[in-house]
């Protein structure tokens, strides 16, 4: 299915999987983007990002989560042992991880491949990888507009 024969609703489930994603809640109900961005506001719960982050497929996975907190995966382990609520900052970087994650997802089917992806220098990116991309809001947008290039079969 591409974008274009997409349901408007299955553009809301995005924002729904990354908010159960996120929270590691399944039965969450939706929210209203100005809930969620009141949510990341408010700091994320780390259980729910150590709940996600414990979903990957390989332990490199976890190494890419905590490039994308900006934290060091020795913090991520400290705050696992005390934790408190991400700051809007982290909860914002999760958040556009965790999209594009879900986004991938959707065109690669695969969850492993999604991951895989994440990680490997695209030609419709001039060679970088989403993961290094995606740290900053330019970088989440590029990235964001090379899968809608890919769900319509558009590769460079």
């Amino acid at each position: 299915m591409t974008v274009a024969e997409r349901p408007v609703e299955q553009e809301r489930s995005i924002q729904d999987r990354t908010l159960k994603r996120l929270t590691g809640d399944m039965e969450i109900t939706s929210k209203s983007a100005f809930e969620i961005h009141e949510l990341i506001e408010k700091g994320l719960d780390y259980q729910g990002i150590a709940k996600f982050v414990s979903s990957f497929h390989d332990d490199y996975n976890k190494e890419l989560v905590s490039k994308m907190m900006g934290m060091s995966e020795r913090t991520l382990y400290r705050r696992a042992k005390n934790p408190a609520p991400l700051t809007p900052e982290q909860g914002s970087r999760a958040w556009r991880f965790a999209e594009i994650l879900v986004k991938a997802e959707d065109i690669f089917i695969d969850p492993e491949e999604a991951e895989r992806w994440m990680r490997t220098p695209a030609m419709g990116l001039e060679g970088r990888k989403p993961i290094d991309l995606i740290t900053t809001q330019v970088g989440y947008e590029l990235v964001d507009d090379f899968l809608t290039r890919l769900d319509y079969g558009v590769y460079t």
